[in-house]
């Protein structure tokens, strides 16, 4: 029995899960369940990604990397990535990001097991940038189906080591004193394997059936898995010099695969290795170079841009994107999740929500939707348009922006319902409206509920020069 007191697979699931990555699971969750169509993908990110300006910065230092080459302009939105590399692509570069930043969270481990997690880690990386590479004549779908697969492969044991404590290090002991073989000594300690939590965890965060077929039938024939089992093998032997694989046999069984003699693998395996340095970095991820490449240096990494830019800097080059986007006849979606973004990044807001009205025109319901619990929201709100006159009301008949600077003020006794209240959580709030061609479609609602920080003269100001933006280029590109 563990000292934790947990067995078998289920246990474990649920308390790695639950309690020691929940931000991995929700948006792992919420990225694999969301619907196929444009708007539905987009907001998924907003939901996902833009409330969380560290992870968004990250991103967009990937997708600008060599290895997604999107090509000298530099991308500068998540809004614009989903349209340069498809959903596919970008919701994995998030959970990749999500991952990196959630395993390498907790600085409260014994030194021994935090070398097992990096150089795990590292090889999970190394894997599935290998494995897209051994199936690269595939579609992009499928390679990245294969990425994902090979770098959640040993998904249960990167999180049981991430968790450190006193269980991590009974069981970190017991592999060193080599006194039986790996498995066995894992189900001793923890009443299931490692594999097993991988599967339970991959089923539960909706991961895909190629990771689990991966995990559970690893000696399936297609080309997806005979790939993800070579770069597993191969990532192993590069990262850890105690790893027993026939290293040999692996370059022979890759050229087979790609049809190629291997001296050429040999050249690909290099770069993949180089792209891996480069690409770690990008994610914020520098610990895990050592163990891909020990003499790898990172100080052509040390200037390139981490978008430490000031808030007015930000604002320009979103409003900017919003205009060339404008000019380029983008999607009316991707104009919307752009001007969300750049409330986000650009004005520091931590929740942006989207208000249409109906056909009808007697109720504002929420159509875009970039915060936490974003579920609650669209489902949980809709706000009559009525002779109330209500804020929402004021706002929509007027086609003038509001500050509820003092919710609690009997100036907004009359002004704000149940739901406004509900929504707000009695916290300040900016709304505007949403104009094209005259007539007012919705309005836009945004707050720091969230971190509770203040609201300011120039949040204000800031707020209404990206919803007028907004307004002008939605007009410009309906006519």
């Amino acid at each position: 029995m563990s000292k934790d007191g947990i067995k078998g697979t289920e246990a474990w699931v649920e308390k790695i899960g639950k309690y020691e990555l929940p931000a991995l699971a929700a948006t792992v969750r919420n990225l694999e369940k969301m619907a196929s169509n444009d708007t539905a993908s987009l907001a998924s990110l907003g939901q996902s990604v833009l409330h969380d300006q560290g992870l968004t910065s990250r991103i967009l230092r990937v997708v600008n990397s060599v290895t997604y080459g999107v090509g000298r302009n530099r991308v500068t939105t998540v809004s614009r990535a989903a349209v340069i590399l498809g959903y596919n692509t970008l919701k994995h570069i998030c959970i990749t990001a999500k991952m990196i930043d959630s395993m390498l969270r907790n600085r409260d481990i014994n030194k021994q097991v935090h070398d097992r997690l990096l150089r795990l880690m590292a090889k999970s990386f190394h894997a599935a940038m290998l494995a897209r590479t051994l199936i690269g004549e595939h579609d992009e779908d499928t390679r990245e189906e294969v990425y994902i697969a090979a770098l959640l492969h040993e998904l249960g044991e990167i999180a049981f080591w991430s968790m450190g404590g006193p269980i991590t290090e009974e069981l970190d002991e017991r592999l060193s004193e080599r006194r039986g073989s790996k498995d066995q000594l894992v189900h001793e300690v923890l009443g299931t394997s490692f594999d097993q939590i991988s599967v339970g965890l991959a089923s539960s965060w909706n991961m895909g059936e190629m990771l689990i077929r991966s995990i559970e039938d690893p000696g399936r024939r297609t080309p997806e898995m005979r790939a993800i089992e070579l770069a597993t093998n191969y990532s192993d032997a590069l990262t850890d010099p105690e790893a027993r694989v026939d290293v040999a046999s692996c370059l022979s069984d890759m050229a087979e695969l790609m049809g190629i003699p291997v001296a050429g693998i040999k050249r690909r395996l290099k770069r993949c290795t180089e792209e891996s340095v480069e690409l770690a970095v990008s994610y914020g991820a520098e610990a895990l170079t050592e163990y891909l490449d020990p003499k790898a240096d990172l100080s052509r990494f040390e200037n390139e841009d981490i978008h430490h830019k000031s808030d007015e800097m930000m604002q320009l080059k979103m409003l900017r994107e919003l205009t060339q986007l404008s000019a380029e006849k983008a999607d009316l979606n991707l104009l919307v999740n752009t001007a969300i973004e750049g409330l986000h990044r650009g004005v520091g807001m931590d929740r942006v929500i989207v208000l249409m009205v109906n056909q009808q025109k007697d109720r504002l319901t929420p159509r875009f939707v970039s915060c936490q619990n974003a579920e609650k929201i669209e489902t949980g709100f809709v706000f009559p348009l009525s002779a109330a006159q209500t804020v929402f009301d004021d706002v929509y008949k007027d086609q003038a922006p509001l500050w509820v600077e003092e919710p609690n003020a009997e100036a907004w006794r009359q002004k704000l319902t149940p739901a406004i209240r509900g929504l707000s959580e009695g916290m300040s709030f900016f709304t505007g409206p949403l104009v094209v061609n005259g007539k007012c479609l919705g309005l836009i609602y945004s707050d720091r509920a969230e971190t509770e920080r203040p609201l300011k003269r120039d949040d204000f100001a800031a707020f209404n020069h990206f919803v007028g933006q907004l307004s002008l280029c939605l007009s410009l590109a309906i006519r």
